[in-house]
């Protein structure tokens, strides 16, 4: 089957953003940056008032740098 849209523009809106990569950084960055203990920071995390981290790996884990900036700023 011939597929008849292939000359045609597409115009949805996915195609009107840039995609800005996520910087990721660690936890000894991030307790630097916002001046939090480690035990306090986790703490902020499960009661929903810090941004949760996200898995890199099996036994990592890391946090999104734009995420720590709006809390830190």
């Amino acid at each position: 089957m011939k597929n008849n849209n292939t000359n045609q523009k597409r115009t949805g809106s996915y195609e009107q953003h840039e995609v800005t990569p996520r910087r990721l950084i660690r936890l000894p960055e991030v307790l630097k940056r916002v001046g939090l203990s480690r035990a306090r920071m986790y703490g902020l995390i499960n009661t929903g008032r810090f941004p949760k981290q996200v898995r890199i790996g099996l036994r990592s884990v890391a946090f999104i740098e734009s995420e720590i900036e709006a809390v830190d700023g």
